[in-house]
């Protein structure tokens, strides 16, 4: 197994990080009586541009400023309004959006249809290059009733374009500013509708916001919120414990009760909707183009092993590309077995020697929970039948340019989510298109797809879906792992909890009073 690291050396990262702690911010005291939180995340946005990447990383402080036209209820998660107080199907293909009015943009703009329908122009555009115009492709166009009214009207029946909008796929975004001072400077300073202005961004290091005291919810608790980039797990787990931040993403199982017991913070967990999976990359030449070989891998894989020695059981094994928190989720069908001696036999079949194999597989470090040691767990469980895994570790930013631009090796680790519904699953992972998609080119589950978006009976939707998830299981994209369990160090004086759809959003955060 050989190993290599991607731009930022790991040492380097983690000397950067204790030198930015000692040069850091106010204390953890003098922050709680500003009420100022500090989140560490493993890297920056991408964009400051909302609809244009897809992202959780970059998406998750971008609605900090901008909000959704619909949201997730904090419990259900199902649709609930946000931007948009109602909604209605006018018929099969038209949706109609009745929007909250008396609301502002920061730079005074009013929100109104007018906002809805720029930012779907914007996204359509193919100037602008973004991710969600293949997500938006159903929408034939956005009609403005009148100020407060727009409908959406899409090519066929769509069913579910409201769980598509109950998400980061669509944030209202100021038209004059767009027209008057264009991209270059909204992905400057962002103007959005948010509970969150924009203050500072310096890259590698922090993005700093300052709390909007007109927003039409109410204020925030908190006045300030600042996310700094710590992209390795230790060096984040250290400054938590020096009070030199307030929230961290992924607490490493291994430092659970470590964390509980030093008297600052405690472990906040949840079990998420963010499936992790390793793919098997089918839309390259490769010996990853043979049925055969993916399912050898799949059998040399124990995921088992993995969630119980890696991961300390802080994760749900999955058996298909859904997890049970889907609302399409069928439990029909099995899992793929750890079957090493099945793996080679399989491998014969397809006239490869598994001691010639020579596969490389791209992983991020820091982005997901212990994501590079479950790579390379993963590269030691296959050598134990002979095949020779290169591990590259990426920065963030360049692994996902990696998977959009297709120049991984032939397998890579990554998470999806939030993963609350199929389409948003199915139709964007198991085609050739789509951004970071690994598999396609199977006919069948194209058509199957295309089929099963437009169905507006929702038992036969569900049945739709479900013969999808077979014939996924079957042509073996991914080694399937598991349902992510999200474990957050929480300072003690900040009051706020995870939740599944992934949404940490400091306007649902309290200082306790100490």
């Amino acid at each position: 197994m050989l190993f290599r690291i991607g731009r930022r050396p790991s040492l380097v990262v983690l000397a950067f990080a204790l030198a930015l702690f000692a040069t850091g911010p106010a204390g953890a005291q003098d922050r709680a009586r500003s009420k100022e939180v500090v989140v560490a995340l493993a890297a920056e946005p991408r964009s400051l541009l909302p609809n244009t990447i897809v992202d959780w990383t970059t998406n998750n402080q971008l609605e900090h400023m901008y909000d959704r036209l619909v949201d997730r209820d904090a419990k259900s998660y199902k649709p609930a309004p946000m931007l948009a107080t109602g909604w209605k199907v006018v018929n099969d293909t038209t949706w109609e959006f009745t929007l909250k009015q008396g609301v502002k943009f920061h730079n005074g703009e009013p929100f109104n249809a007018q906002s809805v329908k720029a930012t779907m122009d914007y996204i359509m555009d193919p100037a602008n290059k973004t991710h969600y115009a293949p997500r938006w492709s159903q929408v034939k166009d956005v009609q403005i009733v009148n100020d407060y009214t727009v409908r959406f009207i899409t090519e066929k029946p769509w069913p579910g374009l409201i769980d598509r909008m109950a998400a980061t796929d669509f944030l209202p975004m100021p038209p004059k500013a767009l027209k008057e001072q264009g991209v270059a400077a909204l992905a400057a300073k962002p103007i959005g509708t948010g509970p969150f202005k924009f203050v500072q961004w310096v890259r590698d290091e922090k993005l700093v916001l300052e709390r909007n005291p007109d927003y039409w919810q109410g204020g925030a608790a908190v006045n300030r919120v600042t996310f700094r980039y710590i992209p390795e797990f230790s060096a984040r787990l250290a400054a938590l414990l020096a009070g030199e931040i307030d929230i961290m993403k992924d607490v490493p199982p291994l430092n659970v009760d470590q964390v509980d017991k030093s008297g600052k913070a405690k472990v906040r967990a949840t079990e998420s909707s963010r499936i992790n999976y390793l793919a098997l990359v089918n839309l390259k030449p490769g010996p990853l183009q043979d049925l055969k070989v993916r399912r050898a891998i799949h059998h040399a894989v124990n995921v088992d092993e993995l969630i119980a020695q890696v991961l300390r059981g802080r994760a749900t094994k999955m058996c298909g590309p859904l997890s049970p928190l889907n609302v399409d989720y069928s439990p029909k069908g099995e899992c793929i077995k750890y079957d090493p001696a099945r793996a080679q036999a399989l491998l014969k079949e397809a006239g490869q020697d598994p001691a010639k194999l020579q596969l490389t597989l791209d992983t991020p470090s820091g982005r997901y929970p212990l994501d590079k040691d479950v790579s390379l767990a993963i590269a030691s469980q296959l050598g134990r039948i002979g095949i020779k895994v290169n591990v590259l570790v990426n920065e963030w930013g360049t692994h996902l340019d990696k998977i959009k631009n297709r120049t991984t090796g032939d397998m890579f680790f990554l998470g999806w989510g939030p993963a609350l519904e199929a389409q948003g699953t199915i139709e964007q992972l198991f085609q050739a298109k789509p951004t970071y998609s690994s598999f396609g080119n199977n006919a069948t589950i194209d058509a199957k797809i295309a089929q099963a978006v437009t169905i507006v009976d929702p038992r036969k939707r569900l049945e739709a879906w479900a013969e999808l998830q077979q014939l996924v299981r079957d042509e073996v994209p991914w080694v399937f792992l598991w349902q992510q369990h999200d474990l957050y160090g929480v300072a003690n004086w900040i009051e706020w909890s995870p939740r599944a759809d992934e949404k940490v959003w400091m306007y649902e955060a309290k200082i306790i009073a100490r």
